[in-house]
């Protein structure tokens, strides 16, 4: 029980042990201002608090002023007997209202009031009021009371009220260091605001939480993650930009906070939710990506003091930056992810169409035999030894199998037999282990192990050597190999398909290849037809390699005239289709007009009109003799070349240009095919491809 006012100090000390024990700084001030007006015999009272930028009083507690007086009265500091009281520091007691050119009036009956400022030091950070409906209701035992109370109540306050904040603070720090482990644990911001709502609905009580975001083709703000929602308040709680606290959040740009939704006019409350007597505070701020506004973070939360409301805000700020990144890095995950997905979709579809029997262009009989083998091989697991005259398409026979076959998820690798020296060859293929060999310094997987249950095309194979076809055939026997330097034994499944220009039956009678691999190899042959045999197929394939070659050059040629078609008609094409895929690419390069003429051809062999006959039982994969130039004069040729050689190095000059002219020659009669070269001259591949380089044989000339 208080002491009487007739005994000040022993009721201030009663009064600092009521302000003492109460904890809640907005409870203590209703405290101060309980005996402010108890001590004083005043009828009303109010405590008032300049806000963080020192130029408005805000009414924080306040008796018998009415419930609204906190929204209705707001005085800038140096208004009002208040405002005076704050600019001039100094306690002010106005006998008669009337007669005040301050006062400002917030209740009719009020006659009298008496104010003191709240003070830390020099500073004011406040007003403690209390109104009478007598004149000169207060004395100076009244002003000296109220005085020292008001210095009691500002040291008392400003104490709680810093700890209280420094407590909050530390929390929302903490909160805040536990969101920022989240980030980066879930695959979408939705499970990543769950989790951040559910964290602070166990540490601040959030009640309600929502993520707006804005759909630019309606131009309205969804709910697309919430936190107590039902189905039917997400499907009502749609907004227009600059509709309701959300819209108006969005269209400005700006945090919004109310303290008390049920008292905001603002708040439309479009979802319907039914509301009690609890005071409920509103909070939304603007989710912003490169200075352009997305959405809109909302949070509720039960009022508890003001202090936990300022608190709140600067949380609700920092978590609608923090969302806005994360919903930044979603966004761009999700880009990625659909980057790649359409670059892989895009890839299957091109390989498809790459190698769909429909763009293998034909039409010709021996073509549609050929197709029908296809189909009926593409989901064997048995070998395919594919043969025919270089350049008629074998590889692209190979990938349209392994393509459009049961194994076209897996690998398809694919090794030049002939362009790699036999001693890497085997490494190659099975891979090796550290220190196997001078230079091994780590292991390496062979493609047979990369192309585990898909497909391995070994091109030229008849140039592989004989030893090394030894270990492919354990291979084909056994699904099994191991690396070079290791005991280790590895178990594939790899389907084989192999191709030749050569005739393997040959190969075998001169003891070049090894009888049991190649009936390992031939379980299952597919011929492909040369050029020369499917003629019906030219006009097709003139019109599809002019569009593929057109559009690679940006050419527009629209197509040919009858005399190229007829001058092509005529050709044996040695090369077959690739011979005739660089003839139109060599014409389009070349030409510029828009069709195609007998003038723009430009043959890669000496070959000129007359048309190869071979019978077909008559075919053999002997190489062609070359038959001496008749026209050619050695000693005149010597003499020629001596004329344009510095003495002292004719020797030297003279057989460097007799082996690039022998080279190029032979060059020219196998169409450019280096591995029938290397065949007629006696040399090997390598070695073919070295001279070809040091003589600059191929300068200038299209591969």
């Amino acid at each position: 029980m208080l002491h009487t006012f007739n005994d000040p100090l022993l009721a201030l000390h009663d009064i600092t042990l009521v302000l003492l024990s109460e904890e809640n700084p907005d409870n203590l001030l209703e405290a101060i201002l309980e005996q402010a007006i108890e001590q004083t015999k005043a009828n009303y009272g109010s405590i008032a608090i300049l806000d963080e930028n020192r130029k408005f009083l805000e009414i924080k507690a306040s008796t018998g002023l009415g419930g609204d007086v906190r929204e209705k009265v707001k005085l800038k500091v140096g208004q009002g007997v208040t405002g005076r009281c704050v600019l001039t520091g100094k306690t002010r007691n106005v006998g008669d209202t009337s007669e005040d050119p301050y006062y400002i009036e917030v209740r009719s009956d009020i006659r009298s009031e008496l104010a003191t400022p709240l003070k830390i030091g020099s500073k004011t950070f406040g007003v403690i009021s209390v109104d009478s409906s007598k004149l000169n209701a207060f004395n100076s035992e009244h002003k000296d009371f109220l005085e020292l109370l008001a210095s009691y109540a500002a040291q008392i306050f400003t104490s709680k009220y810093t700890l209280s904040h420094l407590q909050n603070r530390t929390q929302i720090l903490e909160i805040l260091i536990e969101i920022t482990s989240l980030l980066g644990k879930y695959p979408d911001f939705k499970s990543l605001f769950k989790e951040i709502i559910t964290l602070l609905s166990q540490k601040i009580g959030a009640i309600r939480a929502a993520i707006h975001m804005h759909d630019i083709v309606t131009n309205e703000l969804y709910i697309v993650a919430s936190l107590n929602y039902s189905e039917e308040e997400i499907a009502k709680g749609v907004f227009r930009p600059s509709e309701g606290i959300t819209g108006t959040v969005y269209s400005q740009k700006k945090t919004i906070l109310i303290p008390n939704v049920n008292e905001d006019e603002n708040f439309l409350n479009k979802t319907g939710r039914k509301r009690d007597n609890t005071v409920y505070s509103f909070f939304a701020s603007p989710i912003i990506l490169n200075n352009e506004t997305k959405g809109v973070f909302s949070l509720e939360v039960p009022y508890n003091t003001a202090s936990n409301f300022e608190d709140s805000s600067f949380l609700v700020r920092l978590l609608s930056s923090i969302l806005s990144q994360a919903i930044h890095i979603h966004d761009l995950i999700e880009q990625k992810k659909s980057e790649i997905q359409s670059e892989n979709i895009a890839l299957k579809r091109q390989l498809n169409i790459n190698y769909a029997f429909e763009n293998i262009v034909g039409k010709s009989p021996a073509m549609k035999e050929l197709f029908e083998k296809m189909k009926m091989v593409l989901d064997a697991s048995s070998s395919v030894l594919l043969t025919g005259e270089s350049g008629t398409g074998k590889e692209l026979i190979a990938s349209a199998i392994h393509h459009n076959g049961t194994r076209k998820e897996y690998p398809l690798i694919k090794i030049n037999c002939a362009a790699i020296p036999t001693d890497l060859l085997e490494s190659e293929l099975f891979g090796y282990v550290k220190g196997a060999f001078t230079g091994a310094d780590t292991d390496k997987k062979g493609k047979f192990l990369e192309a585990h249950n898909g497909t391995i095309f070994l091109d030229e194979i008849s140039e592989m050597d004989y030893k090394l076809q030894s270990k492919l055939l354990r291979v084909l026997q056994e699904k099994e190999f191991s690396p070079l330097g290791s005991n280790k034994v590895y178990k594939v499944d790899v389907r084989i398909i192999a191709a030749t220009n050569a005739n393997l039956e040959k190969y075998i009678a001169d003891n070049k290849f090894r009888e049991d691999l190649y009936y390992r190899l031939h379980v299952i042959r597919l011929e492909v037809p040369p050029l020369r045999d499917r003629k019906e197929d030219l006009a097709i394939l003139i019109e599809h390699f002019i569009k593929k070659i057109a559009k690679q050059t940006g050419k527009k040629i629209k197509g040919v005239t009858q005399a190229f078609f007829e001058k092509l008609e005529h050709y044996p094409f040695p090369g077959n289709i690739r011979e005739l895929e660089n003839i139109i690419e060599r014409s389009i390069v070349l030409s510029k007009k828009t069709q195609l003429d007998e003038d723009d051809i430009h043959f890669l062999s000496d070959v000129s009109k007359p048309e190869i006959k071979i019978k077909k039982e008559e075919k053999t994969k002997e190489e062609p003799s070359i038959k001496a130039e008749t026209e050619f004069n050695l000693q005149s040729w010597i003499k020629n070349e001596l004329s344009k050689t510095k003495p002292g190095n004719y020797y030297n000059s003279i057989l460097s240009s007799l082996e690039k002219d022998l080279i190029h020659l032979m060059l020219k009669r196998t169409v450019y095919n280096k591995s029938k070269t290397a065949r007629l001259l006696g040399i090997n591949r390598l070695t073919l491809d070295r001279k070809i380089k040091d003589l600059h044989i191929l300068d200038g000339e299209l591969d």
